[in-house]
């Protein structure tokens, strides 16, 4: 009984110590973990811990109260050196560790229990303590978060400190990033913990005299301290933690019991509104560049908890700070001229910003819902300020009202290919906000009147107006309400393609669609040809032919995905439009428009057959690659609409010119590209097969998207009547130099089909197999990715009758070294292709039922096969070597090395484990350790029977090595289980070493006899 205890005390004591070492360390991770152990602790009952306190016997205290307490002195000593010495604090003392642990033990609190009055009184007094201390944190850390670029703050008077701490310092140096870490967890720990002093005191208090834990007085301290930091921080992540706490702070106050606390808010907004229309914001606090600090934190925290009168209803002070925000951005001037000089208006740039924070948050959802029509007019109208601060802030609002009406993107590409969940017919939105209607007609009808207005600054409305018009879609009943008909915004959108702006062009296109009926489509697309043929080439204007190409294009792109039919009218010459406009071919520089005009005619071609337009497409084709040294922007999508053109008019003759243009415009990715996204190459199959692999010889891997994207396509074309020998040793040679696990997986993918159809001598065949062997081995590790895996398990799949020589006995070791390692990976993708692929190595009726569903007996089958493999050579040197080599990886994959710790130590990644999560206390049976086990005891089960057949094998290195490490392991298992009771997760890896002990009949010298009974009863 009394060893029992013994071990008790040493545990409390051991715990204890590396809990407080933990709330002191300078690694977050750390200090987490010390205050989740620290919580731990505190509900244990126990009297050494007491005694390790050091508390008074006469005197009856909480546990919660002695922990508390103690952290605090060593807080206490902490904030000393950090008054001497910040910069030292920061390295040895960094006081955010101390709070956390407060903070982690006041969450645990139950304060209704306590009704004695001499508890009530030192609770009293140790929270009055705490204040008065996180004050003066808060003041010696503010110089930092409060600068106005916190991120690389040195003060001056601490550099001359900071060099002469290096200089005493091996392990490095004190930088600016650790000084601001330091400062900002520290001022969220005090944020934290202000906020849950609130929660414990504010319930109790009635007036200044009845309170039972923190007095009105010390409310109204912690208050302004909130204050302070939202307005005056100017780091992110101080701010943003102080209106988590203010938060919690406020939700108390509207709630309380004592008229002043439940004022107090109400105090707060009335004085916050006041300063915004008087203009009286310190602007020395208040950062613009950093979207108004904390400003919009501290006015959403005050008011996120108004309490609402009536169900439905608006509440009060945010409907009141919303009209006085929004009449701020509407009635002030850009700019103010203060002392002769001409700046920006703060006043409504902090107006935008807190507004936006509103129409964010979804808690006000409700709220602002009756101001989206004005504030998405007054984000519109932002658009044409002079003042950039201005027009990007009414950028970002745009952007947040937009998110709020048609709801977050539910495509990967957003803009380019937007969702039906995010749009609305027009009706619905014009009837949801009518005078958005007659804003949009009003600045689509001033910006598009002349060509001087659409050019002027002034048009940049036009693209947060085609913004939210390409979000909606045509409505069945549109022109019933005459007074919002959009045929009368239809000719101002169209007007829009003469815009100078590439954005406005294109976004007027997508626009178009919004506004007119499928009905209508012939229609449109007809008067813009009869415009484009009305006009010559010398009176329109680059801008007006591409935004007009844009947008019949735009039409006839929506045709083709509805599956519509463009109806030709009757005067429609197709002899006459190809006349009149082919100088866009021939007296056109423009790269651009080139494009344009070219990807129109591919659309006329895919709606009607004729001879003459696809002779006109070649000729133009013919004299666009002829100039291919001359196209400079847009020779991408020149690249992509001719290469369409050729494959789909099966135009054989100017592969090769396409080949050299492609090559004059550096537009190789793009080609390929869309080579792969087409389906019929059969024409040109051999050509482009021809050009790929020269490319794939002569390339210097300077663009490894290039390379991936070619080996993909030669994948889709191999030709198996040819010898590939010379282009698989330079993919081989090429994957020293790959980084990216796309390219390396493609590469594999592509030496599965080449390697087979190599024919070379045999001294040549040997010499490349060794080659692949040797790059294959470099990718399988547990650093190696899944894609990476997958594709050299197809490699070993399609290349066996290459990679595996059944004469050979070193040939089979290389190759099932690589397959007994690729089923040891844990990762579920590896897995799937690993028991889908083994049936096509080996030809057993145990695997044809398992595809997705059971690794381990694919991996049973697996070691079977090896095993008789092995057993075929009365010398299995190579065999047990490969078994023993294997044996060693896994034993460092599950455990990593532990350099001779001679404590166990309750950082986690100390302790000798695969994975440095900071977990105290961690499940024996999680299903990576389980697999590796099962997985080990294959390799044993193998060695075991090949042992006894073959004769003495010298591996007594790796024997002596094993015993070694399973000695030192036995010592650690006893001294963690007579310290702390508990089995840490290297039992897997001890069980192992004993079992090859075992198999090797080495077991002798192993000190199983002092294992724990839980484990001399399994051995």
């Amino acid at each position: 009984m009394r060893v029992a205890t013994n071990y008790n005390d040493l545990r409390i004591r051991t715990l204890f110590d590396r809990i407080l070492q933990l709330l002191s360390s300078t690694q977050p991770p750390e200090t987490a973990s010390g205050a989740t152990l620290v919580q731990c602790i505190a509900q244990i009952n126990d009297q050494n811990l007491r005694e390790l306190i050091n508390y008074d016997n006469n005197q009856q205290y909480d546990q919660i109260y002695l922990l508390i307490n103690h952290i605090t002195k060593r807080l206490d000593n902490e904030v000393q050196q950090a008054n001497i010495n910040l910069f030292q604090a920061a390295k040895n003392g960094p006081m955010y560790g101390c709070l956390s642990g407060i903070n982690a033990l006041l969450t645990i609190i139950q304060d209704d229990k306590y009704e004695n009055e001499q508890q009530i009184n030192q609770w009293r007094i140790l929270f009055d303590h705490l204040i008065e201390l996180c004050l003066e944190i808060a003041l010696l850390t503010s110089p930092i978060v409060s600068s106005s670029s916190p991120e690389g703050m040195m003060p001056m008077e601490l550099t001359d400190i900071s060099r002469k701490v290096d200089d005493g310092n091996s392990n490095g140096q004190i930088t600016s990033q650790m000084l601001l870490v330091c400062c900002w967890r520290t001022i969220k720990e005090i944020s934290l913990l202000f906020s849950r002093l609130g929660q414990i005191g504010i319930k109790y208090i009635q007036n200044e005299t009845q309170y039972r834990f923190i007095s009105l007085k010390q409310i109204h301290i912690i208050c302004d301290y909130y204050m302070e930091q939202l307005l005056k921080s100017r780091h992110c992540g101080a701010y943003e933690l102080a209106y988590t706490g203010f938060l919690i702070i406020c939700e108390q106050l509207w709630s309380s019991n004592c008229n002043e606390l439940c004022n107090l808010p109400i105090k707060w907004i009335e004085n916050g509104i006041k300063m915004v229309e008087e203009n009286s914001l310190d602007k020395n606090k208040l950062c613009l560049t950093r979207r108004s600090g904390g400003l919009p934190f501290y006015l959403q925290s005050i008011l996120t908890d108004e309490p609402i009168k009536q169900r439905g209803q608006q509440r009060t002070y945010v409907a009141k700070l919303m009209e006085t925000l929004l009449n701020i951005i509407q009635n002030d001037p850009d700019t103010l001229q203060i002392d002769g000089e001409i700046l920006e208006n703060s006043r409504k740039i902090h107006a935008y910003n807190t507004v936006r924070s509103f129409y964010r948050n979804q808690r006000f959802a409700n709220d602002v819902y009756p101001y989206i029509e004005r504030g998405l007019h007054l984000s519109i109208t932002g658009f044409t300020s002079s003042i950039w601060m201005i027009r990007n802030s009414a950028t970002l609002l745009l952007s947040t009202i937009v998110q709020r009406i048609f709801g977050p993107s539910k495509t990967k590409d957003g803009e380019e290919n937007l969702s039906k969940k995010n749009s609305m017919t027009s009706r619905e939105f014009f009837n949801k906000y009518p005078s958005l209607f007659h804003l949009f007609y009003q600045q689509l009808q001033q910006t598009t009147s002349t060509r001087s207005s659409i050019e002027s600054l002034s048009s940049s409305c036009l693209f947060a107006i085609l913004l939210i018009l390409r979000r909606l879609y045509p409505s069945p009943l549109d022109g019933i309400d005459c007074s919002l008909t959009l045929d009368k915004l239809l000719p101002f959108v169209i007007k829009c393609e003469e815009s100078p702006l590439l954005r406005i062009r294109e976004h007027s296109s997508k626009a178009l669609l919004a506004l007119i009926h499928r009905d209508q489509y012939s229609t449109i697309i007809h008067q813009q040809i009869n415009q484009l043929m009305k006009q010559s080439k010398d009176k329109i204007r680059q801008n007006t032919l591409h935004g007009r190409l844009l947008q019949i294009n735009a039409i006839f792109h929506s045709m083709k995905k509805n599956h519509l039919q463009f109806t030709f009218d009757s005067s429609f010459s197709l002899e006459e439009m190809l006349s009149s406009l082919q100088w866009c071919i021939y007296e056109n520089n423009c790269s651009l428009t080139q494009y344009c005009y070219l990807e129109f005619l591919y659309n006329i071609h895919y709606q009607i057959s004729s001879n003459e337009l696809r002779n006109s497409i070649n000729e133009y084709i013919n004299n666009i690659l002829k100039n291919g040294d001359k196209i400079t922007i847009g020779s991408d999508d020149l690249t992509r609409i001719l290469t369409r053109l050729i494959i789909h008019l099966e135009n054989i003759q100017v592969q090769l010119k396409l080949f050299i243009f492609v090559e004059q415009t550096r537009t190789e990715l793009c080609f390929i590209e869309t080579l792969l996204l087409e389906n019929n190459l059969s024409l040109f199959e051999n050509n482009i097969r021809q050009w790929i692999i020269d490319l794939l010889l002569t390339m210097d891997l300077f663009n490894e998207q290039l390379y991936t994207k070619a080996c993909e396509l030669l994948l889709k074309m191999i030709d198996k009547t040819h010898n590939y020998e010379r282009l698989t040793r330079r993919i081989v040679e090429l994957i020293e130099k790959l980084r990216r696990p796309m390219s390396l997986a493609a590469s594999f993918n592509l030496i599965s089909e080449l390697l087979p159809l190599c024919s070379s001598s045999k001294n040549n065949e040997q010499d490349l197999i060794e080659l692949v062997y040797d790059r294959m081995n470099e990718f399988v590790d547990d650093e190696s990715s899944d894609e990476c895996a997958c594709a050299i398990l197809n490699l070993l799949s399609k290349a066996q009758s290459c990679l595996y020589d059944s004469l050979n006995a070193e040939s089979k070791c290389q190759y099932w070294k690589l397959i007994l390692k690729l089923s040891s990976f844990s990762s579920d993708i590896v897995r799937q292709t690993f028991i889908k692929t083994i049936p096509l190595i080996i030809n057993d009726k145990r695997l044809s039922g398992v595809f997705g569903a059971n690794c381990y007996l694919t991996q049973n089958v697996l070691f079977e096969y090896f095993t008789c493999d092995a057993l075929l050579y009365p010398s299995s040197d190579l065999f047990v070597n490969l078994i023993v080599n294997l044996f060693n990886d896994l034993l460092n994959d599950i455990h990593s090395n532990d350099e001779d710790e001679e404590e166990i130590n309750f950082d986690r990644r100390l302790w000798p484990s695969s994975e440095g999560y900071n977990n105290v206390f961690v499940s024996e049976n999680e299903s990576c350790d389980h697999y590796c086990a099962c997985y080990g005891q294959h390799l044993l089960s193998s060695l075991e029977k090949i042992l006894e057949k073959s004769s003495t094998i010298n591996i007594n290195k790796t024997i002596d090595m094993i015993r070694d490490q399973c000695n030192r392991l036995i010592d650690i298992q006893i001294e963690a289980f007579n310290r702390f009771f508990i089995r840490q997760r290297s039992t897997v890896r001890l069980n192992l070493m004993i079992e090859f002990l075992r198999v090797t009949k080495s077991i002798q010298g192993i000190k199983l006899e002092q294992l724990p009974q839980q484990w001399t009863s399994h051995h």
